[in-house]
């Protein structure tokens, strides 16, 4: 045996023996978790805001030899599948099961946790204020086209308050259970994936021949149906797809870039302070000259930074305008509260849709 050889078989046996230990710190890890739980488990639920200045301060201990981003992504793993054993929780999502929503919940909550699927955050605020859940998750922003309406709508009719806002980037990837394009003659999708894939779609079945493309109601569904089907494919995020145990025959099935998007984990409690935090509120103002700018002077007078403004139209109000603005700081700031109750005097409507930490 060369050298060359002996070295590589034992770098292979010692990176078995780290496996064994990762797998027994990883084990007391949920212990530890599950005693949490027994200990809180009449107490209310509350998010985990500090994992992300816990995980911020372990990559910056860490030496670089794995790359930051594969860092997180392992411990983000880790924390939600041990958080699934500290509070077995029902969360209301917004959306197909499998879909988007779904993975960005079950990438807080982990896979421990009950997950109900609802067509509106509407539906999902209302789960958690009649004790139907915990927790629910909404899409909360787009990097195109700014705050979803229909959720701050909701949430500014809930007493309900954002605890944490996880930003996601979205995937569709084609999965199959070979893992190849070479045996698929047709593809499940929702109508919604299908029409994001189109072209994706399109050259497939020219590389391939005729191809059938067959709407289902989530990609959960579809997963499932290709998983039980030679030939068939699916469209799904990466979580999905692989959770139901294909493999991934084409990846970026999008036909073109759709930015980012954040979810907001909505509660009944308030998140504390971290010390790196952002608030959103909303309000509408009194038909007068001067009105807005009266507003956003508050808080330029007190230094505090606006991230985010915008306003749409809100036709049960005879056309009136909503305006989201998210504020650096918690809303229990000296400042903040200072500047809120000189803003509540001068609006028609005002609300603080929740506290959370600024980088998710």
């Amino acid at each position: 045996m060369s050298d060359h050889k002996r070295e590589v078989d034992k770098l292979r046996q010692e990176i078995s023996q780290l496996d064994e230990q990762l797998a027994t710190t990883l084990e007391k890890r949920a212990r530890a978790a599950r005693s949490i739980g027994e200990l809180t488990m009449r107490e209310p639920p509350s998010l985990p805001v500090r994992d992300r200045s816990a995980l911020d301060a372990l990559i910056a201990r860490s030496k670089g030899d794995l790359p930051a981003d594969s860092l997180r992504a392992i411990f983000r793993e880790v924390q939600a599948a041990c958080l699934g054993l500290e509070m077995a929780v029902r969360v209301a999502v917004v959306g197909p099961e499998g879909g988007a929503g779904h993975a960005a919940a079950r990438e807080q909550f982990g896979h421990g946790a009950t997950y109900v699927v609802l067509e509106s955050p509407e539906a999902a605020l209302d789960a958690v204020t009649r004790e139907r859940a915990e927790f629910a998750v909404l899409p909360y922003e787009t990097s195109i086209d700014g705050p979803v309406q229909l959720t701050i709508l909701a949430l500014s009719r809930s007493d309900l308050r954002i605890g944490l806002v996880r930003e996601t980037v979205p995937t569709l990837h084609l999965f199959s259970r070979s893992g190849s394009t070479d045996d698929i003659v047709k593809v499940y999708a929702t109508a919604a994936d299908r029409a994001l894939a189109g072209r994706s779609l399109g050259e497939l079945a020219r590389d391939r021949g005729p191809l059938s493309v067959l709407d289902v109601k989530s990609p959960l569904v579809a997963c499932q149906l290709a998983q039980e089907e030679a030939g068939a494919a699916a469209l799904a995020n990466e979580a999905t797809g692989a959770g139901v145990g294909l493999q991934i025959a084409r990846r970026s099935m999008l036909d073109q870039s759709h930015g980012r998007v954040r979810y907001a984990v909505v509660g009944g409690r308030p998140s504390p302070r971290t010390g790196d935090d952002s608030t959103a509120v909303v309000f509408s103002l009194h038909d007068a000259p001067g009105a807005l700018l009266e507003v956003l002077s508050q808080f330029a007078e007190r230094e505090i930074n606006l991230t985010r403004i915008q306003s749409r139209p809100v036709e049960a109000d005879g056309w009136a305008y909503l305006f989201f603005i998210e504020v650096v700081g918690h809303a229990t700031d000296r400042g903040i509260v200072s500047a809120f109750e000189e803003v509540k005097r001068r609006t028609k409507f005002f609300k603080v849709l929740g506290s959370y930490p600024a980088r998710a």
